[in-house]
């Protein structure tokens, strides 16, 4: 099985997000931030040695405001543009779906059934905080419908962010279990962040197609993550916990190092607590496997002719 980073996200220059918003988004990492096109995104996945990453644009233009730059407020990056830095990375980059759905409901459907037909993507991006809206919104119902149609996860962001115009009160993991009861065959790719992780992993364990994405982890402390995954496997969901790395770039807590060092070292964490260690076939699994079924994600080796565009 490939490993599998399942959040990697592209914003190549001012032009697709201004300034003050990649200032804003990693003003509490350090500040420093990096554009990435898909040649970025690829550099980042042979730093930490994993063979496959899905990436996603954005669509802001309808809520992105900064009161000190009105004139500078759309953060987008068309879903054309990852189709074509995906088909420039063959068997590297597979391409996110991200839509505004408030935008225009009908058409943003119609853009996830075309981005999935046409490009061949894995995924369809929600952010509810970055869009202001409740992902139980009656009005999203036909997005929901239209990826049960294809059978693509949803992948979603819940818990902190650094921008501002981002109401905390949509990110609460809480308001996805909505949509677990409604749409009970609804794969749902859950962002666990600080400060609702508790409930982000209560919510995952609940509904069974529901996935715990640990990218916020990607730059912290191994000890957290070890915290997490035995909550995982307390509540028989740890084989729906999945890698991601966040763009790998952003040092939250702890030592530094890239991503997957993290996640490989918790057997040390383990170790010297006195818990139980990872098994080789559960720490495959949270690298890779489960994120290969769950997106139909070939392994290189054996099928050289894939394609990112399916």
């Amino acid at each position: 099985m490939p490993t599998v980073d399942v959040l990697l996200y592209l914003t190549e220059t001012p032009s697709h997000a201004p300034v003050w918003w990649m200032e804003e988004l990693y003003r509490p990492y350090g500040g420093e931030y990096r554009w990435t096109d898909g040649a970025a995104l690829v550099e980042l996945l042979d730093e930490a040695g994993i063979d496959v990453g899905v990436a996603h644009g954005s669509d802001l233009r309808r809520t992105t405001f900064h009161p000190s730059y009105p004139e500078e407020h759309e953060v987008y990056v068309p879903n054309d543009y990852t189709a074509a830095q995906c088909a420039a990375q063959p068997g590297r980059l597979y391409g996110v779906v991200c839509v505004d759905p408030l935008r225009d409901v009908r058409e943003a459907t119609a853009e996830i059934d075309r981005c999935v037909r046409e490009y061949g993507f894995r995924m369809m991006k929600l952010l509810p905080t970055y869009h202001h809206h409740d992902p139980g919104d009656r009005r999203l119902a036909p997005v929901y419908e239209k990826c049960l149609e294809l059978d693509i996860p949803i992948h979603t962001h819940t818990g902190f962010t650094p921008i501002v115009n981002a109401p905390m009160h949509h990110a609460r993991p809480v308001l996805l279990d909505e949509l677990g009861i409604r749409y009970r065959d609804l794969k749902v790719v859950v962002y666990l962040a600080f400060p609702y992780v508790d409930e982000g992993i209560a919510v995952v364990a609940r509904h069974p197609n529901f996935y715990a994405d640990l990218s916020y982890y990607a730059g912290g402390d191994p000890r957290e993550l070890y915290q997490v995954l035995n909550k995982l496997r307390s509540l028989n969901a740890l084989d729906r916990a999945v890698y991601g790395s966040d763009n790998n770039d952003k040092q939250k807590s702890g030592p530094g190092g890239v991503a997957s060092g993290i996640f490989h070292s918790v057997n040390r964490v383990a170790e010297r607590a006195g818990g139980p260690e990872l098994t080789p076939d559960e720490l495959e699994a949270i690298m890779g496997g489960t994120a290969s079924r769950l997106l139909r994600i070939p392994d290189r080796n054996e099928d050289t002719g894939a394609t990112a565009a399916g």
